[in-house]
């Protein structure tokens, strides 16, 4: 069977100005559709490094990244842009709204990258912000949302092209506890429900300890 997500000896290295840093030493990840998995570590620690290689937001210095068996690595900037916004979704520690549109029409975003926004992405749309609890906040501005409100409108966000892999960055970060707890069970439900692959960085023990399986940033690898 193949892998729906690999990630195969994916070494990372940065000039540091007095030689080489490996942030990244031969990491390597497989995941099958509706799994999930935790990376923790301190900060530093290379966790979003990984992140950024695993959605081509950045490239290896050495090893191969590949998504329902493709490489992307090979592709032209308009090609890689298009296969991100089809077949990932991103969730960082910050929302990242804008704020001058509505909670829908920022839900809508990734869909107006990737070309004509019709009625049916627009009920997905209003069907996301549904299943993430804000049916009667669709026409609300960014600012009259609570910081946890603003959090789900990003998951919404996230899943609008159905992605087959989902990452998230610290996404319970800026939350208080109580937002926290309530974000990272919807992300894995809504994860779960349309199994998706979800890869998350986070500092919390407590959001690492949802999911089902679990690895530790140690001097670049993963343990």
């Amino acid at each position: 069977m193949v892998e729906e997500f690999k990630a195969e000896n994916i070494v990372k290295e940065f000039d540091s100005g007095a030689g080489l840093l490996r942030v990244l030493d031969n990491v390597s990840v497989q995941l099958n559709r509706g799994e999930n998995l935790a990376v923790v570590g301190p900060s530093g620690s290379g966790k979003s490094t990984f992140l950024h290689i695993a959605g081509t937001l950045d490239q290896p210095t050495s090893g191969s990244v590949e998504l329902q068996g493709e490489n992307p690595a090979g592709l032209s900037e308009p090609e890689l842009a298009k296969f991100r916004n089809q077949k990932i979704g991103f969730i960082f520690q910050e929302h990242h709204l804008l704020p001058q549109l509505t909670a829908l029409q920022n839900v809508l975003i990734p869909v107006v990258a990737g070309g004509a926004v019709t009625n049916d992405v627009i009920q997905r749309g209003k069907s996301l912000l549904e299943s993430v609890g804000l049916a009667d906040r669709m026409q609300h501005w960014p600012g009259m949302l609570s910081g946890g409100e603003r959090q789900r409108v990003a998951v919404a966000r996230a899943l609008i092209c159905e992605p087959v892999l989902l990452l998230a960055d610290e996404p319970t970060g800026s939350l208080d506890q109580k937002n926290a707890e309530s974000i990272g069970q919807l992300l894995l439900q809504l994860q779960d429900e349309r199994q998706a692959i979800l890869i998350c960085v986070t500092h919390s023990e407590k959001l690492s300890s949802l999911f089902s399986q679990r690895v530790v940033v140690e001097e670049g690898k993963f343990v």
